[in-house]
């Protein structure tokens, strides 16, 4: 298998591409729920890891399978497909696990629909007034 072009000499592109998809997850969380949240230590103190651990993980360094497991095995609670992480060429792969998304995936991924839920009622709403008012008042405001 041809190195890829990013790792270096002791690293291995398998390492280095799941490194990467891990660091993807880390921060999409860290946007859902707050970067203080998932930061590299706030992984390492959920996991039992160090933060160097964490830190030699995502960039394609390597490490023990226990290790990966650990992350891997977080990452799957807050509702993440293991198969986007590993699968090589994952781009027909959901990043989320599939079964029943809605009630299975993690807490800030129902909590980020449920905001976004509320933001399009919002909308709506005030949409349907403005349009009860041209109705009962005759008036166009455009």
């Amino acid at each position: 298998m041809p190195k890829d072009k990013a790792s270096g000499p002791n690293e291995n592109p398998n390492s280095v591409r799941v490194g990467k998809r891990l660091v993807i997850i880390r921060e999409e969380l860290g946007r859902l729920q707050g970067e203080h949240n998932w930061s590299q230590a706030q992984v390492a103190q959920r996991t039992g890891l160090t933060q160097n651990i964490i830190h030699r993980m995502e960039n394609g360094k390597g490490g023990q399978i226990e290790n990966w497991l650990k992350v891997m095995a977080l990452y799957e609670k807050e509702g993440y497909n293991l198969n986007w992480i590993l699968t090589e060429n994952n781009g027909l792969v959901s990043k989320l696990q599939l079964q029943d998304a809605t009630q299975d995936a993690g807490a800030s991924i129902r909590a980020e629909l449920l905001k976004r839920l509320d933001q399009y009622a919002e909308a709506h709403n005030r949409e349907m007034a403005e349009l009860r008012g041209i109705l009962m008042h005759g008036k166009l405001n455009w």
